[in-house]
């Protein structure tokens, strides 16, 4: 358990996210003992195997980073998520069924193409929209949630690059794209980010690094409020569309309006994957997709194969737990408060004047 005068330390941090650029790199970014991930910034071609060495008492990095052909498969460990477009996108979900409360430090990549990670599986996504604007990409949807090893009636919470002790959620997680704003086709790391899932929606944001106020518009403190405050779209079941768009307004507790897009297009799920496995949900939300996965062959092409990957994954202590969501701003994620340090320093912010926005 973390002392007192550390959680508070910690709580004014989270707490007091101001808007503005993001945040400054670690000394070293390429440190993977460093705490702070959104100060970690690693070439996409020098992917570490972990992104996060050290061991607090959250534990430590259960997945790993380097994914490629040879981790590819429904027991995979990466948590690396690519997010390029409509067709080419990843988001985190938990490796076995379990609530995003209990899991989110341990939950890793699922996607929709080979990208060494987890398959979402035919049928999960019914409606997805992404949008590209000057400061950020972002994907929000419906989902069959139990698809991807969340529970049915499990309202979620946060992932994100903060996470209640800096390591981020999940520990170590890293996101990539080649379709930022300043990515110019070539993969590019956001160091500020956040998903929520539950209730069966989905949203990410994914901010450009250069972007002039990436803090604000991907804001990771306001766990509770969900996906209409920290990423208002439509949320239209059904349609899967593409678009470009302004940037929303930071993220703050009763900011909802949902920002202009244009150049739409709209496409058939059919023709954005055709070739996702088969669901493994049995009948009462169970899974039978486990945990587990092939550890990364260095070396091996980056070109992903077979999606049929098994094996024996890296040891690592589960780090996930939190408590019951608390609340939901009608879109279905609602952000479970998490570890139970994290609770006390929620507890104690108003003894340090924090801020929940600037």
């Amino acid at each position: 358990m973390l002392s007192l005068a550390t959680v508070v330390a910690l709580a004014a941090t989270a707490l007091a996210q101001k808007d503005g650029p993001a945040p400054g790199l670690n000394p070293d970014p390429t440190d993977t003992s460093a705490l702070r991930l959104n100060g970690k910034a690693f070439p996409f071609d020098h992917l570490p195997f972990k992104a996060d060495t050290a061991s607090t008492e959250r534990g430590t990095q259960t997945g790993y980073n380097l994914c490629n052909s040879t981790t590819a498969g429904q027991n995979s460990l990466c948590q690396t998520l690519i997010v390029n477009s409509l067709k080419d996108f990843c988001l985190f979900a938990p490796p076995e069924m379990k609530v995003i409360g209990d899991s989110e430090g341990e939950t890793v990549a699922w996607c929709t193409q080979d990208h060494g990670a987890r398959m979402i599986p035919a049928g999960a996504l019914t409606g997805v929209q992404f949008i590209k604007t000057p400061s950020y990409v972002e994907v929000t949807g419906h989902i069959k949630q139990t698809f991807v090893n969340v529970p049915d009636g499990d309202f979620g919470g946060e992932l994100d690059s903060g996470g209640q002790d800096t390591r981020g959620n999940p520990i170590g997680g890293l996101v990539y794209s080649n379709n930022l704003p300043a990515s110019s086709g070539t993969y590019t790391q956001s160091r500020v980010w956040h998903e929520f899932i539950g209730g069966n929606i989905f949203c990410m944001k994914f901010c450009d690094s250069t972007a002039p106020n990436a803090a604000g518009i991907c804001r990771h403190t306001l766990d509770t409020v969900g996906c209409n405050t920290n990423v208002p779209a439509s949320y239209v079941d059904g349609v899967f569309l593409s678009c470009d768009g302004d940037d929303q307004a930071p993220v703050a507790i009763g900011v909802t309006d949902i920002p202009k897009s244009s150049n739409c297009q709209t496409f058939a799920s059919t023709d954005l994957w055709p070739a996702l496995p088969s669901a493994t949900v049995a009948p009462g939300g169970s899974s039978s997709t486990t945990a587990g996965g092939s550890t990364p062959t260095k070396g091996a092409s980056t070109t992903k194969g077979s999606t049929a990957g098994s094996g024996t994954s890296p040891s690592g202590t589960t780090s996930g737990s939190g408590a019951d969501p608390s609340s939901t701003d009608g879109t279905g994620a609602a952000g479970s408060l998490r570890a139970g340090s994290y609770l006390v320093a929620a507890a104690v912010a108003g003894l340090v004047g924090a801020a929940v926005f600037a």
